[in-house]
């Protein structure tokens, strides 16, 4: 560690000085060098700290600085001293990794002999863990994915932050750490996912706490393209520029570093969409960016050019839906539940001049309270300026296969999107789903918070029946049993037809093929969505089979705060939420009825109500549903629904907009004809 590395962090504020700043301070210079040599910080050098001080005492960083300021130190210290057990990875490691991150940080921005002392703590309970994840090879030899990484990653930065005032002995300890523990168990992950094809299965740690049932045989291989491909590939370039020189094998971890990240780059969608929803976008390229930045400035390598950055930007707020009281609700399809935050936003921001990149990162709680979110408050540039999305498209649909579309950017507009396309890691079952938001509410729901453990009953909320989406003889598509993860399935619907107008979006998918992967006798499976912005929405349903089985279409109610309603009368259904409600009327060309229920979980799992419409058992089922949205305590206007000459004519008025539209009946696969 040289005399400058070690000196520059002397340099600081008290926390009471900090606290004192009424007014964050102008930033001057907020950009780092794009190539850089000689005794650079990981990620921030002397002359960046005024700039980051004032930067965390922002309105933007309110939460975060809440986290770094309010501490139960001795809660915190009885843990890491008395209660951690080193056969606890996935929690207890997880917890001190996090106190490291948060304290080192704190100490560094305003030198504090409580964060140090706790910062010092948490480095030796991280240290005393034999093995930093629970993973093994075919070798019996520790393979690290994720906390392995979250490791290297906290102890790297604690030494780079914490220089001035550890140890040798400590030094000492944390390259023997990175370079015998961490890197080496990172590097072995990482050239196994690689070489997937050839390797033999993983296993468990004997003994290791706290896990759901898992088998992670095939791990390898599931991970491989997964955002633990990157997580891994954070923590072993951690370690690789904490000991680049000084090691054996860093150089060959550097190599391997890019690697990954060109692999990476090159399986990401030409459109720089997501696979495994928005939720995780922000998560893998909070740790991407990382990595680009280590590389860059311990290393002068340079490797931005890898991905088109501002388009991923644009696909974050593609995927944005807020609602009242959570501006950070997203389309969230799959697991990811909420939208991207400003970390890997304000590093896109700053490095390409993106002015709609920062302004995701201009309001209140866009920097959530997390260790990495320190990250954002190094990236922040407070010069730049935002950028309204007004020239974005409202309507898209992904290369893979998902449908977007919307009335607006705002709380009040309307947000739909249909769920086509294939398998990907996180994903639910739920193809031809649909989400439904409008005046600040979710009228039709995608379900949050999903168990990742099969023995919880929150499981049920990953399979189709917990959608917005269609059952055949109260079935849903083909998942998987989750023996192994929240791994992709083999499901995939068929995007047959997206189409735009001035106020409109009309799209047709279908899942046919998910269904009969379940062995259910499926030969058509068909959802057309029209959307006449902003309050009406048609679903036109079809279900071909080829042996007679009753249909049912469900519509999932938001009730995560206990205060979604539903109702029904005759053929029709009203969803309630407080700032909003849904009408809606089920027409179908064969007996059936409209129902209410909720699903068959334990209360204490949450109480979710659905409205259902069921078709009598048949061939053939077609029926179409016809929704309009208002303000709560709005009238809605009526629209009556025809079944004339093998059409279905919506005609009608709602709240000042006139509707008119005629939907073909087509045999087989064919795709309805759309007249508006």
């Amino acid at each position: 560690m040289s005399h400058t590395r070690r000196q520059f962090l002397r340099t600081g504020l008290s926390l009471g000085a900090l606290l004192a700043l009424d007014r964050p301070a102008r930033a001057a210079g907020a950009s780092l060098p794009a190539a850089t040599s000689g005794p650079h910080g990981l990620l921030f050098d002397a002359a960046d700290l005024p700039r980051i001080r004032a930067t965390v005492r922002r309105p933007e960083f309110q939460l975060f600085w809440t986290y770094l300021s309010t501490v139960d130190f001795a809660a915190d210290d009885q843990f890491l001293r008395h209660e951690l057990r080193l056969t606890n990875h996935a929690a207890h490691q997880f917890r001190a990794q996090g106190i490291l991150m948060r304290s080192a940080f704190a100490h560094v921005l305003a030198p504090d002999a409580r964060h140090l002392a706790l910062a010092r703590t948490a480095l030796q309970a991280v240290l005393r863990y034999p093995h930093w994840d629970w993973i093994l090879n075919s070798r019996q030899q520790p393979v690290t994915v994720m906390r392995g990484a979250g490791s290297c990653i906290a102890v790297a930065l604690a030494a780079d932050w914490l220089a001035a005032d550890l140890t040798a002995a400590e030094l000492a300890a944390i390259d023997r750490g990175l370079g015998t523990v961490g890197g080496p168990a990172c590097y072995r992950g990482l050239d196994d996912m690689t070489h997937h094809d050839t390797v033999p299965p993983w296993s468990l740690q004997p003994g290791e706490e706290g896990l759901p049932p898992v088998d992670v045989a095939r791990w390898a291989t599931i991970l491989n393209t997964s955002n633990l491909r990157i997580i891994t590939t954070a923590g072993l370039a951690a370690a690789a520029c904490h000991l680049h020189g000084r090691h054996p094998d860093a150089a060959q971890w550097v190599d391997l570093t890019r690697d990954s990240l060109q692999r990476y780059a090159a399986w990401q969608p030409a459109d720089s969409t997501f696979g495994e929803g928005i939720g995780y976008w922000d998560f893998t390229f909070t740790h991407y960016v990382f990595i680009l930045e280590l590389l860059r400035r311990r290393l002068g390598i340079d490797e931005r050019g890898l991905l088109d950055f501002p388009a991923q930007a644009r696909y974050a707020r593609s995927m944005t839906m807020p609602t009242v009281g959570h501006p950070d609700d997203c389309i969230n399809l799959g697991d990811g539940s909420v939208a991207a935050l400003g970390v890997p936003l304000a590093w896109i921001a700053r490095e390409f001049r993106d002015g709609a990149a920062q302004a995701f990162t201009q309001h209140p709680h866009a920097f959530p309270p997390t260790w990495s979110t320190s990250w954002g408050a190094i990236w922040f540039d407070p010069e730049l300026p935002g950028r309204p999305a007004t020239a974005e498209p409202l309507d898209s649909h992904q290369a893979l296969g998902i449908v977007l579309s919307r009335s607006g950017w705002g709380e009040a507009d309307s947000v739909v999107s249909l769920r086509s396309g294939g398998p990907e890691n996180h994903e639910h079952a739920d193809r031809n789903s649909v989400i439904f938001k409008a005046h600040g509410e979710r009228l039709l729901n995608d379900p949050l918070h999903a168990a990742y453990a099969t023995t919880d009953p929150r499981w049920l909320l990953r399979l189709t029946e917990a959608h917005t989406a269609v059952l055949i003889g109260g079935r849903g598509h083909v998942y998987h049993d989750g023996h192994d993860g929240t791994n992709a399935s083999v499901a995939r619907a068929q995007l047959l037809d997206f189409r735009t107008g001035l106020g409109w979006m009309a799209a047709t998918s279908d899942a046919a093929d998910a269904y009969r992967r379940a062995g259910l006798p499926a030969q058509v499976v068909q959802r057309t969505v029209v959307f006449l912005k902003p309050d009406v929405l048609v679903l036109l349903d079809r279900v071909v089979l080829d042996a007679a089985q009753p249909v049912q279409a469900r519509f999932q109610v938001y009730n995560e705060d206990g205060a979604g309603r539903v109702r029904h009368d005759g053929d029709t259904f009203v969803i309630e939420r407080p700032h909003a409600t849904l009408h809606a009327q089920v027409t179908a060309a064969g007996p059936g009825r409209v129902a209410a229920g909720r699903l068959a979980l334990p209360e204490a799992s949450g109480v979710y109500p659905y409205a259902e419409f069921q078709s009598d058992s048949a061939l053939a089922h077609t029926f179409l549903t016809v929704c309009t949205a208002a303000p709560h305590g709005a009238d809605h206007g009526r629209l009556d629904v025809t079944h004339v000459g093998g059409a279905w004519h919506v005609a009608g008025s709602h709240r000042g907009q006139t509707v008119r539209l005629s939907l073909t009946d087509p045999v087989g696969p064919a795709v309805p004809a759309l007249l508006i």
